[in-house]
């Protein structure tokens, strides 16, 4: 694990790159209902992909990449800010080494 959150604050230097993590304190919020991605295209264009334990489901009506957009905004405004995310990484990877 130290190594993974590593290789993740170290991917984090790349401009693309944000992660932000929701601490176990916030409990219960939308990100709970399962993953997503979700992609912005050349075009400006959003899709939206979902997995479960059989398959995966690409999402591309205009209607359902807008229900994702939202909870996507939910789940970063219950997440920790940037900073504080990478923060907290480095803070685990020093306690477990």
């Amino acid at each position: 694990m130290v190594e993974q959150i590593s290789h993740l604050v170290a991917s984090l230097a790349r401009p693309h790159v944000s992660l932000h993590i929701v601490a176990a304190e916030v409990g219960l919020h939308v990100g709970l209902s399962g993953p997503f991605n979700l992609a912005r295209g050349a075009d400006g264009g959003w899709v939206g992909h979902m997995e479960h334990q059989i398959d995966g489901l690409v999402v591309d009506s205009d209607n359902e990449v807008a229900t994702l957009l939202t909870r996507w905004e939910m789940i970063r405004n219950s997440a920790l800010p940037r900073q504080q995310s990478i923060e907290l990484m480095k803070e685990v990877v020093t306690s477990w080494t």
